[in-house]
């Protein structure tokens, strides 16, 4: 078995049974601790976690015993919003390449590994529609890739001849869905992604792509997932967009460009959970690029600045937020740009292991994976990961 040890960016081979020093802790429900602790596991799992005097320090030198002082021991980082199949450079020349499966493979199990090594432990795959990221999740739980657990909706459903159509087949009438749906779920999926509106602009502000159901549409779609037990998450931006969203009854907001605030009230009333994706705009102006105009610049920046004042609106109401990053969108790349939209959640006002909670804790129930997210006894090491141990201490 293994653990993430993103101290050093790499993954450690470590025995079924076996004890370590750390230099301390931090979960959600253990909450931080800063002196070195005693862990112990069996089975692959935490058995045991106490805190350790200096004086027992020697005395532990033994046949399955890692010294990881130098480490700080917390749950693994979740990303609740990538796309395995995209590179994060060029969109046009990745769907092209889709047409060489192996080459896509190949880039994909680089990736899982990479998140590995970052300490992300699992992600939530947005879809694509050849199912690139629903084999990824498949190697992954046969052993055949090493990587995160993936959690898949295979396929996103969109309206077709509209925005979406590399993520899903497109239904052209509800009718149409409702003749289709019993296929569509026995595909197999761990969620179900629906395309509500299209993509923002960059060159007008507050201006998106059409929404492409009515709410009694989105509800039939939104219904048919509940009835077999499956989250829904819906891509949607724009006042009309989230709207039908929330009144169809969804779990999760994806995206949520120029949302409103009663709409977070509502938001918090029904325990809908928002994914803000700020990376796919924020690195656009982090990573200066000389792709956009100086007049979509300043679109972008306004854009940038509305989303992290929602952000902070939203934690302020205890909003469910989670953290998903898009990875895969340009300038937004596999694993690394998950600390971008880390560090995006901070700048809008966020406290920092506020966001942690958010990117472990929460960002579990979101992805439907509630054994995921936390530190506690029984805890699978291979959930966990290894992190810096600065940071914590100056706290």
């Amino acid at each position: 078995m293994y653990i993430s040890c993103s101290a050093d960016q790499k993954i450690l081979e470590i025995p079924l049974e076996g004890a370590a020093v750390i230099g301390g802790y931090w979960s959600s429900e253990l909450g931080l601790y800063t002196k070195p602790a005693l862990l112990s596991w069996k089975g692959g799992s935490v058995d045991s976690l106490q805190p350790l005097e200096d004086k027992d320090h020697k005395d532990l030198n033994c046949p399955g015993f890692f010294a990881w002082e130098s480490y700080f021991l917390q749950p693994g980082w979740l990303d609740a919003h990538v796309h395995l199949a995209l590179d994060g450079v060029d969109f046009y020349q990745c769907l092209d390449n889709w047409a060489d499966p192996s080459l896509i493979d190949k880039n994909i199990e680089e990736y899982l590994k990479h998140y590995l090594e970052k300490g992300i432990v699992a992600i939530r795959d947005g879809g694509d529609l050849p199912g690139f990221s629903w084999n990824a999740r498949s190697r992954v739980q046969a052993n055949e890739w090493l990587g995160p657990r993936v959690v898949s909706v295979h396929e996103a459903v969109n309206r077709k001849s509209m925005y979406g159509r590399f993520l899903g087949r497109g239904f052209d009438k509800i009718s149409e869905w409702r003749d289709s749906e019993d296929g569509f779920f026995r595909q197999g999926l761990d969620q179900l992604k629906v395309i509500v509106t299209g993509l923002i602009r960059f060159d007008r502000f507050q201006v998106v792509g059409p929404t492409q159901w009515t709410v009694e549409e989105l509800s039939t779609i939104v219904e048919s997932a509940h009835r077999r037990g499956i989250q829904v998450m819906a891509h949607a931006s724009g006042e009309e967009g989230i709207s039908v969203s929330i009144e169809a009854g969804v779990d999760s907001i994806e995206h949520g460009y120029y949302i409103r605030g009663d709409q977070l009230e509502e938001m918090k009333e029904r325990g809908i959970a928002w994914v803000p994706t700020v990376a796919p705009i924020g690195n656009i102006l982090k990573y200066p690029t000389s792709r956009y105009s100086p007049e979509e610049i300043d679109i972008l920046k306004r854009i940038l600045d509305s989303q992290l004042t929602k952000i902070s609106e939203a934690y302020a109401l205890d909003v469910r937020l989670g953290v998903g990053t898009d990875a895969g969108a340009y300038l937004v790349p596999h694993a690394d740009g998950f600390f971008d939209e880390l560090a995006w959640m901070i700048q809008a006002g966020i406290p920092e292991l506020e966001v942690y909670k958010r990117a472990t804790a929460e960002n579990a129930l979101i992805m439907s994976s509630p054994n995921l997210g936390k530190l506690e006894i029984g805890t699978p090491l291979n959930f966990l990961q290894l992190a810096q141990k600065k940071g914590y201490i100056d706290k």
